[in-house]
């Protein structure tokens, strides 16, 4: 009996009022007038005027009237009609109440071209749930969620992120290390062979005889030249450093591996080159030729005949100090910056991941 009460005075209030000046007209209407407490109905404004009118609505925010609560989104539609003469503009809201109460609605405002306008009012009841005494105690509260099994594939997806992780903070770990180090760049080219210590002295004697060394005046640098040839030859035959011992120091080194009259001849031109370097001793021309000549003797007699083969360049890869431009260097530092961020994308989501799974 109540709620046919509530019903009448409700359906009292429900014919719409057209309040109309000017050619304007705005109507307020509810989906329904009666629901239970927490249910949701629709509440409608529509505006009818003359096409290219500015129509503005009250700002509700959280409430058209205490108690009763909107429900986002609000939607606003727009119709043309009378061949776009005329125009209906809808505003519709979603309200609710979580209370019984009788809830009253006031004119709502509608500006039209800075006149405003009036609705006619609405009412709407919330009602309550009657519960018997008798079935009170088998009114539960809220259970808890349920955890359901996980799943093989999830398992799988979880390892995924996991692994695209790991590999991309490791490339980019690398691409930075690479940047910060500035190594220089891996090339293949043509390496030369070592030119055998012979073939190298005995081209230097000979450059040394056709430049006219031993007929040239200044005897002490012809002689400076030549010993340091021999000098550059024996510590690269003999594995000594010759460069950096005296003349007898040299002497007895060779004097271990060979026979001592075979060294005759270098001992006599190593003696007339320290003679000519320290005592300022003038030898002979013919004295010049002889021991440039006994200089060659020398390598010859102490060659390592080296194969053909071993006189051929190779290809090899090596390491040549060719540095990276400023453009490489800068696309290296940004990938490396990319896929770290990547990688931290793909470990927040695992771990989301994992979080949602287990826990």
């Amino acid at each position: 009996m109540k709620r046919f009460i509530i019903f009448l005075f409700l359906l009292s209030l429900y014919p719409i009022s057209l309040i109309s000046a000017q050619n304007v007209i705005v109507k307020a209407e509810l989906d329904s007038m009666m629901m239970w407490v927490g249910q949701q109905t629709g509440l409608h404004v529509e505006v009818t005027c003359d096409a290219g009118k500015t129509v503005s609505f009250p700002a509700y925010r959280d409430t058209i009237v205490k108690g009763l609560e909107i429900i986002p989104p609000v939607v606003t539609d727009t119709q043309y009609i009378n061949s776009n003469q005329r125009m209906v503009i809808s505003r519709h809201y979603t309200v609710t109440c979580f209370d019984s109460a009788l809830i009253y609605i006031p004119y709502i405002p509608v500006t039209v071209d800075g006149q405003e306008y009036q609705s006619n009012r609405l009412a709407l009841a919330f009602m309550s749930y009657d519960i018997p005494e008798e079935n009170a105690k088998q009114i539960f509260g809220p259970k808890e969620n349920m955890k359901t099994p996980v799943k093989m594939y999830e398992v799988k997806g979880l390892a995924y992120y996991w692994l695209l992780a790991a590999l991309a903070i490791i490339v980019a770990l690398y691409l930075i290390v690479r940047y910060r180090d500035d190594k220089p760049i891996i090339r293949r080219i043509k390496i030369e062979p070592k030119v055998p210590a012979h073939i190298r002295a005995i081209s230097e004697i000979e450059e040394l005889r056709q430049s006219g060394g031993p007929h040239n005046e200044d005897s002490k640098a012809y002689y400076t030249q030549l010993t340091d040839i021999l000098r550059e030859y024996i510590n690269d035959r003999f594995g000594f450093n010759a460069t950096e011992m005296t003349s007898y120091e040299i002497m007895e080194r060779l004097e271990e591996s060979r026979d001592r009259e075979s060294l005759n001849e270098l001992r006599d031109l190593l003696s007339t080159a320290d003679m000519v370097k320290f005592a300022k001793f003038k030898p002979m021309l013919n004295e010049n030729d002889r021991n440039l000549v006994n200089a060659m003797e020398f390598v010859n007699d102490t060659k390592i005949e080296v194969s053909p083969d071993e006189l051929q360049p190779k290809e090899e890869e090596t390491v040549i100090e060719v540095k990276r431009s400023k453009g490489a260097r800068a696309l290296l530092l940004a990938a490396g910056i990319a896929l770290s961020l990547a990688g931290t994308v793909f470990f927040v989501l695992a771990v989301l991941k994992l979080y949602y799974l287990f826990f």
